[in-house]
């Protein structure tokens, strides 16, 4: 979290009436601008009279739907805050929107996990040498492209998946198809990783063309025109006219809520709506997972993989989603990746 880039005085006062009745003044002395996740806010410290007693306030007003706002705020205490004072209790009120915009999909306690996961692998991001962020690097794209074809049906074990993307060998016995599916997953996540870009249907098309390419698919990137039906799932996924706007809606839903729904939350519905639509001829849940990561990066969040030992349980989590029960969802999907949310 980075320090203050301005403070500037505002001179308003303000009043309510409290529980007992008594008016409290009010007075906003003092706006701080912080730049968090390279994200603008604003926050405010306001000074409450309270009887013969003054209390200070870290505020902010947020937008909790049409022309409607409210207002949140954490205690200080008696005495006038230092800006880096201030700075300190920005986790504090980000816990009070989190509990706001996520009530409905995730309890604020598991965000702060997250949140705090975030801060602590930043910091070790930040202590270790070039050479060894590479190598980890490195093992989280093996790790994430062995589990998420392992997860559809692929036959390499972890190890070949490392012989493959890092040595560049063909491991004996390897298909063909399964081969080419450790080849896409590699050049997906570099693709995901220098695109700079907006959610759009078309680069859901590249990223669904490079994860399906050369393993038998026959319309790769292409937004599905027919029909099609998920094996082992009672779901059945919307007609081929009805894909691409609902792709646009789905698209709409992250432009509105980038900024308000907590990124790993917000990943997580975009994934779950993703698969739901079920866009392409084949890949789609690696696709969706590959697009779960690109949410997360764009946030400035550790990427996570599906674990392939945990397959029963993501599945059922989809098949909450698809029951229309979003914060079951949501909580399974934390339970899913939760134990990498540690060094």
């Amino acid at each position: 979290m980075k320090t203050s880039l301005r403070t500037f005085l505002l001179k308003r006062n303000q009043g309510y009436e409290n529980e007992k009745g008594v008016f409290n003044v009010v007075h906003k002395i003092e706006s701080f601008i912080y730049n968090v996740d390279n994200n603008p806010i604003m926050v405010y410290v306001d000074k409450i009279k309270s009887g013969k007693k003054t209390f200070y306030y870290l505020g902010k007003t947020i937008r909790i739907g049409e022309n409607r706002w409210k207002k949140i705020r954490i205690k200080l205490g008696e005495k006038e805050p230092t800006r880096e004072e201030v700075g300190k209790k920005l986790k504090e009120l980000r816990l009070e929107e989190y509990k706001i915009y996520n009530k409905d999909y995730l309890d604020a306690n598991k965000l702060e996990i997250i949140d705090d996961f975030k801060e602590v692998y930043n910091n070790h991001r930040k202590t270790i040498p070039k050479t060894i962020a590479e190598k980890e690097e490195a093992d989280f794209l093996i790790r994430f492209t062995y589990n998420s074809n392992a997860i559809e049906g692929n036959r390499l074990t972890l190890r070949d998946t490392y012989l493959i993307i890092k040595e560049k060998q063909i491991p004996s016995g390897a298909p063909p198809k399964d081969y080419n599916e450790a080849i896409n997953g590699r050049e997906a996540f570099e693709f995901v990783k220098r695109y700079k870009g907006k959610l759009t249907i078309e680069f859901l098309e590249k990223l669904n063309e490079i994860l399906t390419q050369n393993t038998g698919v026959v319309y790769p990137g292409r937004v599905r025109f027919f029909p099609v039906k998920i094996e082992g799932s009672d779901h059945i996924p919307p007609e081929p006219e009805a894909v691409r706007p609902l792709l646009k809606k789905m698209i709409l839903f992250y432009d509105k809520n980038k900024r308000k729904i907590h990124p790993f939350v917000l990943a997580c519905l975009i994934h779950a709506q993703f698969v739901e639509i079920h866009p392409f001829e084949d890949g789609n849940g690696r696709t969706g997972r590959a697009l779960m990561n690109w949410i997360l990066m764009r946030a400035e969040h550790p990427k996570v993989f599906v674990p392939v030992k945990l397959r029963q349980k993501y599945y059922e989590a989809i098949d909450l989603h698809n029951q229309k029960d979003i914060k079951g969802y949501c909580e399974k999907m934390f339970e899913v990746v939760v134990e990498q949310f540690k060094l």
